[in-house]
């Protein structure tokens, strides 16, 4: 039996995003700053938060790296009738709230795609999201599939993902909704 621990990456993510941000601002005393100090805030902001959503998704790292998947087995020793309210029990009650987190949690890329890279209406975002959450996903089978992260049940794959997407587009529409609300509120003030 070995000793597999299971690493949070922010800490360590949070502590390299600090260090480049000091370089960053260190190299601005020498050369013509690219970008404005808001630009430049949204920007770092926007690394923690692919660095928090990488957290979420995957789990931690694994070390030393397993060898075979692991995968969450639990095994209802009663009788059938039992057995099959347990199956009930953990595949209905926490869709909703998954639903609902999967959906918030994917509301700042929306938004950070639209004030970032300056993407402008539905045709640009919906496929920029879609590519943005197939590759999370992606990224998260190759890390299970070498042993680097917890294989989970997948049984739910196709509607996190679609739930993903949306909160991605839906954190879009807020932020042009907001924008659009204070666009207007500006013109009518003069």
């Amino acid at each position: 039996m070995s000793l597999h621990i299971l690493y949070n990456i922010v800490p360590w993510g949070f502590i390299l995003l600090l260090l480049y941000i000091f370089i960053d601002i260190f190299l601005d005393f020498f050369r013509k700053p690219k970008m404005t100090n808001t630009k430049r805030i949204i920007f770092y902001s926007f690394l923690f938060y692919v660095l928090s959503l990488i957290q979420i998704k995957f789990g931690g790292i694994t070390l030393p790296i397993l060898t075979q998947p692991y995968n969450f087995r639990v095994t209802v020793p009663d009788g059938l009738f039992d057995e099959y309210y347990f199956i009930y029990k953990k595949t209905t009650m926490n869709v909703p709230s998954a639903i609902f987190y999967n959906l918030l949690l994917f509301i700042p890329l929306g938004i950070y795609l639209s004030i970032l890279f300056k993407l402008n209406g539905l045709k640009q975002v919906v496929p920029t999201v879609i590519l943005s959450c197939i590759a999370i996903e992606i990224l998260r089978f190759a890390f299970e599939s070498f042993g680097l992260v917890l294989a989970l049940n997948n049984n739910m794959l196709i509607k996190t993902l679609l739930f993903n997407i949306l909160g991605g587009i839906l954190g879009y529409l807020l932020i042009k909704a907001i924008f659009g609300m204070k666009n207007r509120l500006f013109a009518i003030g003069h």
